[in-house]
This record gives structure tokens, sequence and C-alpha cells, in this order.
């Protein structure tokens, strides 16, 4: 006859073996204390036979799992059978990433992890930007203050004067960084073109103001005209 031995604390199943025969009774088994001779269930996956008031249960068996602990995701493992995942604190299910918490029974993305790592790399986008514009212009602040710079060299160091402006309302925009429209960068051609024409303009406009505050030259007197 076979026999079941399980622990004499929890119940769950031990090991079976054949029992010995009474030696006092040759049609008698002996059955020792903490084993029986009932039949075991038939096991499914991450169960283990419990022998509980008289009779086997089962219950869940997650030994030999790899498992994750909820609260950081770190691998863990259940070294006894009859606890949960859940019972002990773990999970099934690995963690995506560290932007992942355990949340209502699942993995669920942090915002703030997310916010924080977005703003991150748009701040060093910006860095980036922000530090090329400031290379172009570089030593050219007094000169552009003294008016030493030629009319093509003006309209350049506006264009990346005006890029870092634009740069600069980008991030101090309420829905920085969800909203992150970086401006173009200037066209050099382009920009000094344009501080040539703008220089073009200004002396126009200088001259015709020159113009107008001249007094009229009188005209000569005309040869049959009486003279006074």
């Amino acid at each position: 006859m076979l026999i079941h031995q399980y622990d004499h604390a929890s119940g769950a199943y031990v090991s079976s073996r054949l029992a010995d025969p009474d030696p006092l009774n040759e049609d008698r088994w002996l059955v020792p204390f903490f084993s029986t001779d009932s039949g075991l269930p038939e096991v499914s996956r991450n169960t283990w036979p419990f022998f509980v008031d008289g009779a086997w249960e089962l219950r869940p068996d997650y030994r030999g799992r790899m498992l994750y602990r909820q609260v950081d995701g770190t691998a863990a493992e259940i070294l006894l059978p009859g606890i949960t995942p859940e019972e002990a604190g773990l999970t099934t299910e690995p963690r995506p990433s560290d932007e992942y918490h355990w949340v209502d029974g699942a993995w669920q993305i942090d915002p703030a992890v997310v916010a924080a790592r977005k703003r991150t790399a748009a701040m060093a986008e910006f860095d980036v930007r922000m530090a090329k514009a400031r290379a172009e212009n570089l030593g050219k602040g007094d000169a552009y203050a003294a008016n030493l710079l030629s009319p093509a060299e003006v309209g350049v160091f506006k264009a990346w004067a005006e890029y870092q402006m634009a740069l600069a309302r980008v991030v101090n925009d309420p829905q920085f960084p969800e909203v992150c429209n970086w401006p173009a960068e200037p066209d050099v051609a382009e920009a000094a073109a344009k501080g040539v024409a703008d220089a073009a303009a200004e002396e126009a406009k200088r001259q015709a103001a020159l113009e107008s505050t001249r007094p009229p030259v009188s005209e000569p007197p005309k040869a049959d005209d009486p003279q006074e």
C-alpha cells in the first residue's frame, strides 16, 4: 500500500512510499503519524497538496518560479509552498523599467518620473541649441554696440540673437516640455542679405530726412522781371 507523508505543522505533502506491513497482523499496514493512505489529488501548475482536516487540498506553490518584488522589481523567490506571490509582496510580472511602479495589482508607469525625464531631455536639447547660438555671436556684442560690424555681420548677429530669444520662449512656455516646438536655426546667407538691405533702407531714410531739413534754393530773377 502506498502512503503519503505530510509536514506535521503545515500539512504540506513531503513524500510517498510503500507502507510497512503490520508484523502483528498480516492483513494490516502500518501508517505512521503525519502520513495517510488517501490518494493524492492531481496537481496542476503552481499548486501543491496539503493534508488539512483529514483530506487533501491544493494550495499555491510558486517555488522555483522567477518572481519580482513589488516594491522595486528586483528578482526574488518563494521557498515554501502555500504562499502566493501577493502575500509575499511579489509578482510574476517583471518590471518593464524603473519608470514603472506597482499600483493596484499591476506595473504602472509613474507620470512624475516620465515628466521629469522628458523635461531633462528637453532642457539638454535647449542647452545644445543655446550654446551653438551663443558661440555664433561670441565676442560680437560690444562690436555691435560700437557700430563696428558690417551690415552683413549685423544681419547675422541679429538673426542669432533672435534665435536665442525664440529658444527662451520655448522653455518659458507653461506647456513646456509637453509642447516643444524648437525654432529653425537662422539661414546665415539670408540673414546677411537682410542686414545689407536693412542698412540700405536706413541710409535711404537718413538721406530723405536730411533732404527734408535743407532750406529751399531760391531761383535767380528772370531777365524781363522789373528790378527794384
